[in-house]
């Protein structure tokens, strides 16, 4: 949905809005958490639903309402932590709470726009909270794929490893996706499958790409998310998304 500068292309929000405006809905479904969000929200400026975290959490942002959240056990995520520390000396960690962050040194620096608004802690685990979303990873001496591979091996099935194009590996309970996110949220709005659209141009867009009863890849997404996917549309500093929406707005014309 964003240019490669992280910001919204008047073209795209327009399509969007005609697609709103039309009785489509149009779920922004993101792997950033809601925390560091807040820019796209408001450049976008539509009130409907939003998925955050990957799936983690699902949002209505005109009643301000948390739909649905996936945990994950606190013993979980810390038998994460000491696992990958053991793994990867140096490694740096982030919890992704409820609506706050918490965060060792060197985590501020990426995440976009927002910083997280309490100070970096010392150890993660000193102070373990009672429910929080996702483990984030983060190491300063590996590229984002080989770090990826690295944090992949050592949590093998205990839960959901994942990418987004940020500087930083996420790890989600072993259900958290972005198509289950959505398949709920069809559920309750009695949406079938084969009614949705999907758009997608990274690693943790492949569950969503492959659920949805159409699979659109960005021009400039990964070779995986292109593989997943059934159709390859304009990249995204072209509005190849806005292109793509219209025409299937075009479709209930």
């Amino acid at each position: 949905m964003l240019r490669p500068d992280g910001t919204l292309s008047p073209r795209v929000r327009e399509s969007l809005h005609r697609a709103s405006d039309r009785g489509i809905h149009v779920v922004p479904a993101t792997g950033r958490p809601s925390i560091v969000s807040n820019d796209v929200i408001e450049a976008l400026g539509l009130d409907g639903y939003w998925i955050f975290g990957n799936g983690a959490v699902t949002h209505h942002a005109g009643r301000d309402e948390t739909v649905r959240c996936y945990w994950m056990d606190t013993a979980i995520a810390e038998r994460i932590v000491v696992d990958l520390r053991a793994a990867l000396p140096g490694v740096g960690f982030a919890f992704e709470l409820d609506r706050s962050v918490a965060h060792e040194a060197g985590f501020t620096k990426r995440v976009p726009v927002t910083a997280p608004p309490s100070p970096a802690v010392t150890d993660i685990l000193t102070d373990l909270p009672e429910r929080l979303h996702k483990v984030i990873a983060f190491h300063d001496d590996y590229s984002i794929d080989e770090l990826f591979s690295r944090v992949t091996r050592a949590v093998g099935d205990s839960a959901v490893v994942s990418y987004s194009g940020l500087p930083f590996i996420e790890i989600a309970a072993s259900v958290v996706t972005k198509a289950t996110a959505l398949h709920e949220l069809c559920v309750d709005l009695g949406v079938d499958r084969e009614e949705v659209a999907a758009f997608g141009d990274n690693h943790n867009d492949l569950p969503m790409l492959g659920w949805a009863g159409r699979g659109f890849a960005m021009g400039n997404a990964t070779d995986d998310a292109r593989a997943a996917a059934d159709h390859v549309i304009g990249r995204n500093d072209e509005d190849g998304l806005a292109d793509a929406v219209d025409a299937l707005v075009a479709e209930h014309d």
